[in-house]
This record gives structure tokens, sequence and C-alpha cells, in this order.
């Protein structure tokens, strides 16, 4: 699976709210489409207890939140949500700068959930990709910042 491909399922959320990174994801999990057979307060209870286990805030003002264990049960119904917030987000990032893209990861195993993060990390930092991220990019002028594939 591609992360073209997880994110044109995804999709790109604006303007989401949120003061704390707990507020903005359950602000973002009752926004966006999910899978059928994932329940929403059960995807928004896992990212929660995730996040309070270690913030996925990686830096740069970007996290990579995501449930504990797998929730969707195929490649098919994996996916990434990219979601830009209405202010920036403390969420603890390592280097101490506010969230401003969060990308909610949907992986059907450990194995795919890894390889996507790697592929989004290498992806963030390419750097037509994070000024993209800087504007508020939509889907279509995202997928055209990436490098050729």
């Amino acid at each position: 699976m591609n992360i073209a491909e997880l994110l044109s399922r995804g999709g790109v959320w604006y303007n989401v709210p949120g003061k704390t990174a707990t507020d903005f994801l359950e602000a973002l999990v009752s926004a966006i489409w999910i899978p059928a057979g994932v329940r929403k307060e059960e995807l928004w209870q896992a990212c929660a207890r995730r996040e309070a286990s270690s913030p996925t805030a990686m830096g740069r003002g970007l996290a990579f939140p995501h449930p504990g264990s797998p929730m969707v049960e195929t490649e098919d119904d994996a996916m990434v949500a990219l979601a830009y917030p209405r202010f920036p987000v403390d969420w603890r990032a390592p280097d101490g700068v506010p969230v401003q893209a969060v990308f909610l990861i949907l992986s059907a195993s450990r194995n795919d959930h890894l390889t996507t993060l790697s592929a989004l990390a290498k992806l963030c930092g390419q750097d037509d990709f994070f000024q993209a991220l800087s504007r508020e990019a939509t889907l279509e002028e995202l997928l055209a910042s990436f490098p050729a594939l």
C-alpha cells in the first residue's frame, strides 16, 4: 500500500478543534470517515491511550497518532487521515514545537504500520512536501509534491 493511496482513502481535514492532543484526536475521529467494523469511540480511546503512554509528536510541528494495535482487518481498510488543527496544538513534541499537521494512521498489522510510518517520515523530510504541509495544502497539492514514485 502506498502513501498516496492511504492519504486518498483517509482524506485531508481542516480546522480541527482541540487544545490538547486528546481533545484534538476526539474531534478528528468524530469527523472523519472510518472503515466499517471500527467504532469511533474505540478508535479515539485507543489513540488516547497510546498518547498517554508516549506522545506521537515527532517534531517540526508533526504528529503521527495511531491506536496501540491494529484496528482494521485488511490492507484495503488501512488509511492515513491528514488533519490541520484550527490552532497549533501542544503535543509534547521533543523539540517543543506545537503540532500543525497530524497524520492519523490506521493499519492492518504492526508491520504495515511501521512501513507506513517510515514512508511518512521520509516524505515529511522532503522539502516540497513539508512546505506543502506548512501551507495546509489540499490532497491534490500534496500528491503533486510527492517525489517521483
